[in-house]
């Protein structure tokens, strides 16, 4: 023990100077520190201050700043907390510097009004007035009734509610950007002007598109455009759905029917009685969304006038001898009636004839049917061959009375009228082909 002493005891004096001197370093760096304040932000340490008034006083210069910027009350929804410390003035953040720090850490909202659709938000607006104004045009907008119609209820298909809340500024939306978002499913759609020898079906295939969807996502009640016309050029895929039910009265069309009675002794053709449409008056409800016809009821009915069965006499022989290609008579008779919605032009390759849905199709003419089954956006299709290389097509049926390789006489029903496909509304979209080529119907129906 003491030889161990003995060695070490030379050692004492150094050992003494170290502690001498680590002690007044360290009194010296505590002498040094100064009061200074923590400031955590959502809970992280950020920088060190001298005063938490700085950074308050700074806080509020920049909240004046963005509502100045953004012109609306502004909020800093971060979470502020100080917490008294020591720190070297080297750590201490210089004032100057407080507001760069800040700008980047602040997460900053703007109060808005909230669109929720079944419960998701969709959109944000600046004003509550704005997304209550925005919901009313759009309502509006698909309440427009026709003659002799009275509005009977308009709401959303949908659960819409407007909700105050908070969102950043960059994703507050103008009102047309929230009724682009909301009627086509994106609030910056691609967009189409419209030049010199332009038509629906020319754009639509320059783009890959439908004309049905073009229709759609501009809302176009007609196919007529003008040079510089701003077209939308997306598929429509609306947030929001226009439910109105509708009360109204019309005299329709009651189609006639076509008897053919065979005579044994004949092999011609001959018509022994016209036939005639009847007409009716109706009165109805019909549930329409986003301006299209769902549903219909009919509450009255009255018969105006009878329809006249069109009598055809056809010989025996005439049956046996009909040929696979049609055997039609080259005249046309009208498939439907109704009113003409869209006639023949470049891109629309027949006409569309409006009426009610279930209505009874005719055959323009005698013939085979080749085709009948779902076509595209043709939806339910049929197509009859008539012989001499005509054809005609029958577009967006609602059901099919007759099948592929049966033999149909002109007049007589072959299928129901319907909205299938990309179908606007019911009616039916009616084709004629000569030797493979579109011709304008017209030309032909007597």
């Amino acid at each position: 023990m003491i030889t161990n002493f003995s060695k070490y005891r030379d050692r004492l004096p150094m050992v003494s100077v170290s502690l001498v001197i680590v002690t007044l370093l360290v009194v010296g760096l505590i002498g040094s520190q100064t009061s200074a304040y923590a400031v955590y932000i959502d809970d992280n340490k950020k920088i060190l201050v001298k005063s938490c008034d700085q950074v308050d006083h700074i806080r509020t210069q920049i909240e004046a700043e963005i509502n100045d910027q953004y012109d609306g009350e502004m909020k800093i929804c971060n979470v502020f907390e100080y917490k008294k410390t020591w720190a070297l003035p080297g750590a201490i953040t210089p004032e100057d510097e407080i507001k760069e720090v800040l700008l980047k850490e602040l997460d900053i909202k703007a109060p808005v009004a909230a669109i929720s659709v079944d419960g998701e938000i969709i959109a944000y607006m600046g004003k509550d007035e704005q997304a209550k104004q925005l919901l009313e045009d759009l309502k509006d907008e698909y309440t427009q009734v026709d003659q002799n119609e009275k509005l009977l209820e308009v709401s959303f298909a949908e659960d819409v509610e407007i909700k105050d809340g908070l969102a950043d500024p960059e994703d507050v939306l103008s009102m047309e950007e929230a009724n682009n978002l909301i009627t086509t499913g994106t609030s910056a759609p691609q967009k189409y002007i419209v030049e010199e020898g332009d038509c629906l079906w020319l754009i639509a295939r320059k783009n890959d598109m439908y004309v049905d969807d073009i229709i759609n996502a501009n809302n176009l009640k007609t196919e007529d455009l003008h040079l510089g016309q701003e077209l939308i050029l997306e598929k429509s895929k609306p947030y929001i759905s226009v439910l109105t039910k509708v009360e109204g009265e019309k005299t329709e069309a009651i189609p006639y029917e076509t008897e053919v009675i065979a005579d044994k002794a004949s092999s011609s053709i001959k018509v022994k009685q016209a036939g005639l449409d009847g007409q009716k008056h109706i009165a109805y409800t019909a549930t329409l969304v986003n301006g299209v016809v769902q549903d219909r009821e009919i509450l009255e009915e009255d018969i105006i006038k009878e329809p006249i069965t069109k009598v055809i006499i056809k010989g025996t022989q005439v049956v046996q001898v009909a040929s696979r290609s049609g055997g039609g008579t080259g005249t046309l008779d009208w498939p439907v009636y109704g009113s003409i919605t869209q006639y023949y032009r470049s891109g629309h390759t027949g006409i569309d004839i409006a009426t009610t849905r279930g209505t009874p199709i005719k055959a323009a003419d005698s013939g085979y049917v080749t085709y009948a089954g779902w076509q595209g956006g043709y939806g339910n299709f049929m197509i009859v061959n008539h012989g001499n290389g005509i054809e005609t097509r029958y577009a967006h049926c609602d059901g099919f009375t007759a099948s592929v390789g049966q033999k149909v006489e002109k007049g007589q029903t072959i299928a129901t009228l319907g909205n299938t496909g990309r179908s606007t509304g019911p009616h039916l979209h009616f084709e004629v082909q000569v030797y493979g080529s579109f011709q304008n119907p017209l030309n032909y129906l007597r």
